[in-house]
């Protein structure tokens, strides 16, 4: 390995380990009430040499959202194995999102503060946010099996594929908002988490069927 190699080698484990250090302190004070003072102190670095890697809180979350992302798309597509048609599979992925979600709270919350974000407070180009809805996250493969069900004729043919992806997408990640932060009024209403969850997936997916 030659030294130019090495030092990319060290830069990227450096980076690696303040992405660690975020996580720790973002999870456990949460994003509003996280500053790069408590980072630095976290990863043991100055807070001058924790900029050299990131340019703000914002840019260091969007890393530690996009790791949780990835995890995220990992246990999706592992619900799409198997049997089944389209539509089949297409709640089998939004019922893992929901896992995901009770499983990994601290995660799931990291993917929605940063779909709250504007993607002007980031340093990202457009190219950069397309490549992470499209490639690294769940959504790519949504727009994949929303198309296999309109060749298979069970998903309606009348709407944009694309529309019907991201809408999917955007209900779940709604539902998932709602049943994890608001369990105290759901209890004052009499429902359950369960009842929800199971009364979003059959409304919207026989919403979608051709």
């Amino acid at each position: 390995m030659g030294i130019a190699e090495r030092k990319e080698r060290e830069k990227q484990l450096r980076r690696d380990e303040i992405i660690l250090a975020a996580e720790k302190v973002f999870f456990s004070k949460g994003f509003d009430y996280t500053t790069m003072d408590h980072i630095a102190e976290e990863a043991e670095l100055s807070k001058g040499t924790l900029y050299l890697y990131f340019k703000s809180k914002e840019d260091l979350h969007m890393a530690v959202a996009r790791k949780s992302i990835r995890l995220l798309r990992e246990a999706t597509l592992k619900a799409t194995e198997g049997e089944g048609n389209a539509v089949e599979k297409l709640g089998r992925m939004g019922r893992a999102t929901i896992e995901f979600s009770r499983t990994d709270p601290d995660r799931m919350r990291a993917i929605m503060t940063l779909e709250e974000m504007e993607p002007s407070t980031l340093s990202v180009t457009t190219t950069d946010v397309q490549d992470l809805i499209y490639k690294e996250s769940t959504v790519g493969t949504v727009i994949q099996l929303v198309e296999q069900g309109v060749k298979e004729k069970l998903i309606r043919a009348d709407v944009p594929t694309m529309l019907i992806a991201h809408t999917l997408w955007m209900t779940v990640l709604s539902v998932v908002r709602f049943v994890t932060m608001k369990p105290a009024l759901l209890e004052v209403l009499e429902l359950t988490q369960d009842q929800i969850l199971e009364s979003h997936f059959a409304l919207v997916l026989n919403g979608i069927r051709s």
